[in-house]
């Protein structure tokens, strides 16, 4: 189930996200497309969590629009280069503090290219934020894992 973080963020970029009504635990989504979403006049606020700010980067790498990725002190400390460095090998152009390595992410209008990419070491997040990416990159992305990651995005 999404968590309020993921939800806020999507609703920012306008996707409408509404409770099922009667279900406790069901969200209804009216997606935008790949290319639907608008630039939002705030910053995007992963609170706390890693997996949104990893999936969303890589969602927003692909934007015609500028975007700054943020969240709280803790997620602010966690190095986000193993996601910024494949993407700005897929031509996206994303800033950070010290050149990256940590949020707050600028993530500005870009092209993206495919890449064939081999993950040092095997992540679920790290794939799929490229594979997202991937949607909107001209050419094929393909990702290597040294050994197996969960593979959520794969089966959607």
């Amino acid at each position: 189930f999404p968590q309020a973080d993921q939800i806020f963020c999507f609703q920012v970029l306008g996707v409408r996200i509404e409770h099922a009504e009667g279900a406790a635990h069901e969200v209804v989504i009216r997606g935008t497309g790949l290319r639907g979403w608008q630039e939002p006049d705030d910053v995007l606020d992963c609170v706390r969590s890693g997996t949104t700010m990893r999936l969303i980067t890589g969602l927003l790498a692909g934007q015609s629009f500028y975007t700054v990725v943020s969240g709280a002190s803790q997620l602010r400390r966690r190095p986000m280069d193993r996601i910024v460095t494949p993407l700005r090998q897929m031509g996206a152009r994303i800033e950070g503090r010290q050149s990256g390595r940590f949020p707050p992410l600028g993530v500005s209008e870009s092209m993206l290219h495919g890449i064939e990419y081999v993950l040092p070491v095997a992540s679920a997040q790290v794939k799929s934020c490229l594979l997202l990416a991937g949607l909107y990159a001209e050419g094929q992305t393909t990702v290597t894992e040294p050994g197996p990651s969960r593979d959520h995005t794969e089966r959607m």
